[in-house]
């Protein structure tokens, strides 16, 4: 959010079979000629001791990503979904300076760490029909599985309808199908897999 202005994150997230992760870099650099960067997030997810936040599908999320370049701690806190389909959120995000000082104040402030996890991800910008959409190419180690996200952020929320339909039409582009995507919270893959 700047001022009064909510930004919308509007998100498509596809699991990925065997071998699409490397036919999607093909594609992005064949037709997109786009550069990559590849980090690590260490993502830390806070809640209250009565899960208020994961009750209501809210989030506050400490991440630390690290590349071969530099390293970026940001805080950041998810609404719960405006649409129910995607589980796409606003969302208000902040850097910060301090991965561990920030995470002792929202210690003080009654959160505490709920779950923590890595995501190995290959970061790009593709220009589609005039809109920047973030691609993200992610593999949960731990899950032994990969995914695909892209989202485009607007302030406009009458784009949002029509920024959904050109996310659709350039995964198909990417040979990623319609029932690939999900809406799974990768807080809840993790907590399933640890049998938390």
């Amino acid at each position: 959010m700047i001022g009064d202005i909510k930004i919308f994150e509007v998100e498509l997230k596809a699991e990925l079979k065997t071998g699409q992760i490397e036919n999607i870099e093909k594609i992005l650099e064949t037709t997109y000629g786009c550069q990559s960067e590849i980090c690590v997030y260490h993502d830390t997810y806070f809640d209250t001791t009565s899960k208020n936040l994961e009750g209501s599908e809210k989030e506050l999320r400490l991440r630390k990503i690290s590349s071969n370049k530099s390293e970026t701690v940001l805080l950041t806190y998810k609404e719960p979904p405006f649409d129910s389909i995607s589980k796409s959120k606003i969302e208000h995000e902040v850097s910060v300076n301090s991965h561990e000082q920030t995470a002792v104040i929202l210690g003080h402030l009654g959160y505490s760490a709920d779950i923590s996890f890595e995501k190995h991800c290959t970061n790009f910008r593709v220009v589609y029909q005039s809109l920047e959409i973030i691609l993200t190419l992610v593999r949960m180690i731990e899950l032994k599985r990969d995914f695909i996200e892209v989202e485009v952020q607007t302030a406009e929320a009458n784009m949002v309808t029509q920024i959904y339909v050109c996310l659709h039409e350039f995964l198909l582009g990417l040979k990623v199908m319609p029932d690939q995507l999900t809406n799974e919270y990768y807080t809840d893959m993790v907590r399933q897999a640890r049998n938390l």
